[in-house]
């Protein structure tokens, strides 16, 4: 039986020693500005975003309270960072590598008057994209105008969030000032999705997929890396996994699929399995472009080499 109480703890105990290790200089806080002169950010700053992003863990045991736990509906996207700053809007992955820049209507986000730049203050956003609708979808909030809300429980960040979006006209939908649109990913109480499940499949625009749904506990906290007290489903799970029932369309399979458990642990071998790939491939490419170099400064400069050749 999972046991809210030890995830609790979990979390706190990781909460605590992340705080440790910051006030021993052990690592760098993410949210902190490089105190130059010149007033710029650290270079490795999208980084630090990215490595601070908050990811679940797959429902592998069901919480006893999970009627009470908030669902958030997530599309089919890719998962990202939005960083509105010094006037401008940057877009970085999970890798923290920068993908993007536009002009949003978040705060630091484009020029508008009451936009001062300020190297000194960022909202930043925790999101999914859409490529088909090429909208931004909001999970959750990690900082705004500087002050950062990680600290904050799950259901106040998301009250706090859905109220800022109503005070930007215009940010639901395109043009000069907001080259992408922004939409809070739909969320609700648990009890409450169930009967939705079963009612109808689409929840987003121009019938995109339902990918997922995250599960958070009302109280958590933003904290980076992976959490106990937000678990995530795909649609098929949840007949196994919560025991209600879904529409059909929902309600299908991929191929070879047994239960949750073997599904996760087949998703993590697979990406092992990528990841080894990647990096034997970057090996062979550095392998060739320093080959590649070596030649090229042969053809260069042979003069060089054949008096290195008289030498000897």
């Amino acid at each position: 039986m999972y046991h809210l109480l030890t995830d609790i703890k979990k979390r706190d105990r990781q909460i605590h020693e992340r705080r440790n290790f910051e006030n021993d200089g052990c690592i760098k806080n993410w949210m902190e500005i490089d105190g130059k002169k010149s007033g710029t950010v650290p270079s490795n700053e999208a980084y630090d975003i990215a490595q601070s992003m908050m990811k679940s863990e797959w429902m592998l045991e069901v919480p006893e309270d999970i009627d009470n736990w908030i669902a958030v509906l997530c599309p089919d996207g890719k998962r990202c960072c939005v960083i509105a700053q010094d006037n401008k809007t940057k877009v970085v992955n999970k890798f923290g590598a920068t993908i993007n820049y536009f002009q949003s209507l978040f705060p630091y986000g484009c020029h508008v008057p009451n936009n001062c730049p300020s190297h000194r203050k960022r909202t930043v956003l925790d999101c999914l994209y859409s490529y088909k609708l090429k909208k931004y979808y909001i999970l959750d909030i990690i900082e705004w105008m500087g002050v950062p809300y990680t600290d904050f429980d799950a259901e106040f960040r998301f009250y706090f969030i859905q109220s800022k979006l109503s005070e930007i006209p215009g940010i639901d939908k395109k043009s000069a000032k907001n080259v992408f649109p922004f939409e809070l990913a739909p969320r609700m109480a648990a009890s409450d999705l169930y009967p939705h499940l079963l009612d109808k499949s689409q929840f987003f625009h121009e019938n995109i997929d339902l990918d997922g749904i995250n599960f958070y506990y009302p109280q958590s906290l933003y904290t980076p890396g992976e959490s106990p007290l937000v678990l995530w489903l795909k649609p098929f799970m949840i007949p196994d996994v919560l025991r209600r029932p879904v529409n059909d369309q929902l309600v299908v399979k991929p191929p070879n699929y047994v239960n949750i458990f073997e599904f996760s642990q087949s998703l993590k071998k697979k990406n092992k399995r990528n990841k080894k790939k990647k990096n034997a491939s970057n090996c062979e490419k550095m392998e060739v472009d320093n080959l590649i170099e070596v030649e090229m400064d042969k053809v260069m400069d042979p003069v060089i080499e054949n008096e290195m050749c008289i030498e000897n």
